[in-house]
């Protein structure tokens, strides 16, 4: 039996947690949002996603975490910034991330971009989780209204 992967998101304090359906970006702090009911209004962010990966099961150690936007075109205006090596909690906001600040990878990183305990070459040897990824959708004032479509996000490990 390998690895389970779970994703687990963060909400309004570090024991305040969900297990997402959906990664949807939205105008409330929420986990599966629809985005028709909570739309981001151009010239504003979405709620930071503050999401942490989660092992369990049989393995001797997972490693070489990597994250990116494998599909899905951004729009004019629109625009996703990341980290994925941030090791302390901070309440999501909507204002400008101080911590998703770099754009979300569009191809694979072909190394870690992920950190485990606070480093990209860190490791797990039995359930844990990664340190958190936190994401957050930005739309420019150029945007148009109901304009973004739907994008895949690609997570890949070592498992040994």
């Amino acid at each position: 039996m390998g690895a389970t992967l779970s994703f687990v998101e963060y909400l309004e304090n570090a024991t305040s947690t969900a297990t997402p359906t959906n990664m949807n970006f939205g105008s409330t702090l929420s986990a599966n949002i629809t985005p028709s009911l909570y739309p981001v209004t151009a010239g504003t962010n979405s709620y930071e996603k503050w999401l942490k990966l989660r092992f369990s099961g049989s393995f001797t150690r997972i490693e070489n975490l990597q994250f990116w936007k494998s599909s899905g075109a951004y729009v004019v205006g629109e625009s996703i910034t990341w980290t994925g090596q941030q090791t302390e909690y901070a309440a999501p906001t909507e204002s400008t991330s101080v911590y998703a600040s770099a754009a979300l990878p569009t191809a694979d990183p072909g190394t870690a971009n992920v950190s485990i305990g606070g480093s990209l070459s860190g490791s797990l040897t039995a359930t844990g989780d990664s340190d958190f990824i936190i994401l957050q959708q930005v739309i420019t004032l150029d945007a148009s209204a109901g304009a973004t479509n739907q994008k895949t996000l690609v997570f890949q490990y070592d498992e040994i």
